[in-house]
């Protein structure tokens, strides 16, 4: 809990010697309008105003009225007196709060106005505080950012070296003309084709990803039935899971569940999940895409009940370029930004993705949210 400001010993000293002062300031001001007044209804002018004063008093303590008037008069000269003491108090406050906010534009943004103050003043530490938290979330993000696109940057001259540095080397033969046959040149430009084919996927996947993070891309929102989308889905990977031996179950429930999106954009993060699946489901059997419709969401899963994914790996699988299995990923042609590209269509959508994966079922989970 917040506690008021602490005042320095001279700070005390001067509120009390105003508090003090003010008090004797307006006594002496009274005896002397007083004095003054009655000197002057008698007709003695300036010279009788001492006199005055002690026959004021005088008649002041021999009568009860008189004394409760005093009284009053003086109660109200101490709240006044309070009062001024009070104001010189909230100065302080504000030259604490002035003090606190020119450290931090200082670049101390670590420091906060951890401090109570008056009503009035209040709102703007708290606002103040919110500022510095705001600023201090976006530093946060930016030294983030820089971090991120140093990694991107390192890891796109890595994926990009790799099949180049093989393009080059097969060209290279091929251009020495120290190839003893055809076949021999065939298996060459084959393999400089394939390598090619890996750079043009990762060069279209980063184009996707950089237009998502850019913030221009827009939906193209329309109302379709999700039943509708996941059959075809299944009817999409019926032959590719066949040659795995994989047998794909669609359900929903309700039967028929219809919302609004982006069909293309969804389309292709249920194409990236269900790939990954029967890409790096080792040993599945099924492939289930479920859909059910619950009072404030729509919940979309992908799951196979192949090899689990490892629990190290499981916070960082929709990060860019991570890979659970580099090799293996290498050798599919992954680019290792299709869950980061799914997870960015998904958060387009107000919804949100996560994955459980166990010795069971490995589950990739959609939220969205159902709106007006």
């Amino acid at each position: 809990m917040k506690e008021r400001i602490k005042l320095t010993s001279r700070e005390k000293g001067v509120l009390l010697f105003q508090g003090i002062g003010t008090f004797l300031l307006f006594q002496i001001i009274n005896l002397l309008l007083i004095g003054i007044s009655y000197s002057f209804l008698m007709h003695n002018g300036f010279s009788g105003v001492i006199d005055a004063i002690g026959y004021i008093f005088g008649r002041i303590f021999n009568s009860v009225d008189t004394i409760l008037w005093f009284y009053l008069i003086e109660i109200i000269e101490i709240l006044l007196s309070l009062h001024v003491a009070k104001k010189a108090y909230n100065q302080f406050e504000l030259s604490r709060v002035a003090d606190t906010v020119l450290e931090i534009t200082s670049g101390n943004t670590s420091k906060r106005l951890d401090f109570k103050v008056n009503r009035s003043l209040q709102p703007v530490v708290e606002n103040i505080n919110e500022l510095v938290s705001s600023l201090n979330e976006n530093i946060r993000e930016q030294k983030e950012s820089e971090n991120s696109k140093d990694e991107l940057i390192a890891n796109i001259s890595h994926d990009l070296r790799t099949p180049l540095t093989s393009i080059i080397g097969y060209l290279g033969l091929i251009e020495s003309g120290n190839i003893a046959d055809q076949e021999q040149f065939f298996k060459y430009t084959h393999v400089a084709y394939k390598k090619s084919l890996e750079m043009q996927n990762l060069v279209s996947a980063l184009f996707e990803f950089g237009n998502l993070q850019s913030k221009m891309s827009q939906l193209n929102e329309s109302e379709f039935d999700m039943t509708q989308m996941l059959d075809q889905l299944s009817a999409d990977f019926e032959l590719e899971a066949n040659k795995r031996g994989i047998e794909i179950d669609v359900s929903t429930e309700p039967e028929s569940i219809i919302m609004q999106g982006d069909t293309n954009k969804l389309g292709r993060v249920f194409n990236n999940l269900i790939t990954n699946a029967l890409k790096y489901g080792e040993g599945a059997t099924h492939l289930w895409l479920s859909a059910k419709q619950l009072d404030d969401e729509i919940v979309v899963s992908i799951s196979n009940n192949g090899t689990p994914i490892p629990d190290e790996s499981l916070p960082q699988l929709f990060n860019r370029f991570y890979r659970v299995e580099d090799s293996r990923s290498k050798e599919t042609g992954g680019s290792g930004l299709g869950l980061a590209i799914s997870k960015s269509l998904v958060k387009m959508h107000d919804g949100n993705i996560e994955v459980k994966s166990d010795e069971h079922m490995t589950s990739f989970i959609i939220h969205f949210p159902i709106t007006k």
